[in-house]
């Protein structure tokens, strides 16, 4: 029986279902847990979507984003929590704390860093997307890549307009503000190929906004013209950093993150620091112009 066969077998035989995925989400995390649940419901199961963190800005227009429970841990007892996108058990945020013992676990990720803590693990680097592998469980004879899977999404009726203006076209004055101090922020170093930006906890507090808003602020540092490391720091507290490295080509950043505890991506990944931010910074940046001077 394939890891596949697994999961869809003891999501069958269980008459309970919660869908959970890391904290501080995605767009793929929450699409993804959103989306299982809304299949299991259909499918007759008692479930509900769970997430430990507060949804990002522009995902509450997908189906079933109202509905997401933020309860940690989660109170109600399953006989079954289906967790995506997560590659350890910690990046629940203690959402499964308490779950009855008797209780399955099934892990469903394509980080290639899993450590495969289900009691049923589907662990496939090479898919896409957390989304994609959801597709695939609902549709267990085939096996589309992303675009054929959206394409027949959209053949379905998926609205994809109102999706794309819910999603891009909703944003509110003060995340443009908080982007503006963030992008203001913005070091390269000597040679161009290291850039980074930092999100303070006074700029959150000003913006009055959690760290939620910034996911996806990120990208605008990797757009710049020849870089090959991007990097954010988002200060959640005065001895907390987390860190979002993206990159181009073969540089790998999940090794990167792995020196601090996180994982990911070859070309997306995060770690969390307990530290300050000025020391934290000068840890990863000295690490990361390591990386850098090795693939030269």
């Amino acid at each position: 029986m394939s890891d596949l066969d697994g999961i869809v077998g003891a999501l069958k035989s269980a008459p309970s279902v919660a869908v959970l995925a890391h904290v501080r989400p995605d767009g793929d995390a929450i699409g993804a847990t959103l989306g299982a649940s809304l299949a299991l419901g259909e499918a007759g199961k008692i479930t509900a979507a769970y997430n430990a963190d507060p949804l990002p800005p522009g995902l509450a227009c997908l189906p079933g984003a109202a509905d997401l429970l933020r309860e940690v841990p989660i109170g109600r007892r399953y006989a079954c929590y289906l967790i995506l996108d997560t590659s350890d058990l910690a990046r629940t945020g203690g959402l499964l704390d308490g779950r009855p013992e008797n209780a399955v676990v099934l892990n469903v990720d394509h980080h290639a860093d899993n450590t495969r803590f289900g009691d049923v693990n589907w662990v496939e680097p090479g898919a896409s997307s957390a989304g994609e592998m959801v597709y695939r469980l609902q549709h267990g004879n085939t096996s589309p890549e992303a675009l054929r899977a959206a394409a027949d999404l959209v053949a379905r009726g998926a609205a994809v307009e109102d999706l794309a203006a819910g999603m891009y076209g909703n944003h509110d004055p003060s995340e443009w503000h908080l982007l503006s101090e963030v992008l203001a922020s913005l070091r390269l170093s000597p040679d161009g190929r290291l850039a980074w930006v930092e999100v303070t906890a006074a700029a959150l507090q000003r913006a009055g906004l959690g760290l939620e808003a910034t996911e996806n602020f990120i990208d605008f540092v990797r757009s710049v013209g020849g870089v090959q490391i991007a990097m954010m720091f988002k200060e959640a507290s005065t001895g907390e950093v987390g860190v979002s490295f993206r990159s181009r080509g073969s540089l790998d950043v999940a090794r990167l993150a792995r020196q601090f505890g996180g994982g990911g991506h070859r070309n997306a990944a995060g770690c969390t620091l307990l530290e300050p931010l000025p020391a934290a910074r000068a840890r990863v940046l000295e690490a990361a112009q390591s990386l850098l001077i090795e693939d030269l």
